[in-house]
């Protein structure tokens, strides 16, 4: 499956994806797929989200684009991040095609 459909399907599912990206390993929540200055881009939470009382995030909003991300695969045993992008992070994908709902 490609990447942007593995990524479309955990969008559409709230699953998490593990991911290489700049040579790094990387789990994150994918909130949205749309395009940046003409290319596809994945508004996406990176890192994890233990969701326990107390516990914040260890993670960041960020925007990246799909041709840079590879060995991408669902995580569905982890915690999805369901918190929201701040304004200047949500200003990063410039048109929308597919959000979380």
């Amino acid at each position: 499956m490609s990447v942007a459909n593995t990524l479309r399907e955990a969008i559409e599912k709230k699953i998490v994806v593990g991911f290489i990206f700049n040579e790094k390993t990387y789990i994150g929540s994918p909130h949205a797929l749309g395009e940046s200055d003409g290319t596809s881009h994945v508004l996406i939470y990176r890192g994890e989200d233990a969701h326990a009382k107390g516990v914040p995030p260890t993670g960041e909003w960020s925007t990246l684009p799909l041709s840079d991300m590879t060995d991408m695969k669902l995580l569905p045993q982890e915690p999805f991040h369901t918190g929201h992008p701040d304004a200047h992070a949500a200003k990063g994908l410039h048109k929308v095609d597919l959000r979380v709902a």
